[in-house]
């Protein structure tokens, strides 16, 4: 929803402009299903047609698809006519919601014309596909998003081990005789595990969110900076625990080793300083339509 919603406000003046001209073009002859459905067969993501009259009750049917439902007509309309407004546009379009019946998220077109208004729900995931701002699904995408899915559930399925694994090292902790550095070792472990299993389950979250349920050509960049943001993070994060390790137990061994630790420490440093060097190099502003 949120991925969306995103698209949908970077290219709103397009997908408006786009919405607009395709209701302008319609002119139903009459009111009854034959006339109203002839809507459908020109805009693929257009879901339910239905009119309304003067005083804002529906009457007619919404007709979908392969559907009419009888039960919505009768319907009083004006509480969403409110915010309806033909002042700046002759075709009004409402803001993204959820469709009370699909649970998708929709946009509203009103457009007056003979007496009536004319009202449009359309399915904004097959508006924003039809107008190729989320990529199309062709044969090779197919494939490719079965693959980078499939890639993204094994990695799933790694970080769920790695974080039960974790936890299996620090519940065997508590019940074995550890003491004093084994002790400290076993939960340094834990914690190295548990850690690299939330960043990795984090990094797969990313490649099916963005390959496989909503990719888009515009996001491409993104993807793979996130990807990489996160794999570096994920070894950032293991490096500094194992420095801290490395300090905890030169401490407690040999001061003259010291050094050691530092230049590991130092090398975990370089690595935030180049991670965060990359991050602000990699951001890109936002095109936004004119």
């Amino acid at each position: 929803m949120k991925r969306i919603i995103n698209i949908y406000t970077e290219h709103k003046n397009s997908v408006q402009f786009y919405l607009r001209t395709t209701m302008d073009n319609f002119h139903p002859l009459s009111n009854d299903s034959g006339d109203m459905r002839r809507f459908f067969e020109t805009e693929k993501s257009a879901e339910v047609i239905y009119a309304v009259n003067d005083s804002f009750v529906q009457f007619t049917p919404s007709y979908g698809r392969e559907y009419s439902d009888e039960d919505r007509k009768g319907t009083d309309k004006s509480f969403y006519f409110k915010w309806v407004s033909f002042v700046e546009e002759p075709i009004h379009i409402s803001n993204p919601y959820l469709h009370h019946v699909t649970g998708l998220p929709t946009l509203t077109g009103v457009k007056r014309e003979n007496g009536r208004f004319v009202v449009v729900d359309f399915d904004m995931l097959k508006l924003l596909e039809e107008l190729r701002l989320i990529e199309h699904n062709s044969v090779y995408e197919q494939i490719n998003r079965f693959v980078l899915g499939s890639g993204g559930l094994l990695l799933g399925f790694v970080s769920v081990f790695l974080i039960f694994y974790g936890a299996y090292i620090f519940y065997e902790m508590l019940l074995s005789p550890y003491t004093g550095e084994a002790v400290m070792h076993q939960i340094f472990t834990s914690i190295i595990s548990i850690t690299i299993g939330l960043a990795i389950y984090d990094l797969a979250k990313t490649l099916i969110e963005n390959e496989v349920l909503f990719k888009t050509y515009d996001y491409g960049n993104d993807l793979q900076n996130k990807a990489l943001s996160k794999f570096l993070t994920s070894i950032i994060i293991a490096l500094s625990i194992e420095s801290l390790m490395a300090v905890f137990k030169i401490v407690l061994d040999d001061y003259s080793k010291l050094i050691n630790a530092f230049y590991l420490i130092l090398g975990v440093t370089l690595l935030i300083v180049g991670s965060g060097i990359h991050n602000r190099l990699s951001r890109r502003p936002r095109k936004r339509n004119s």
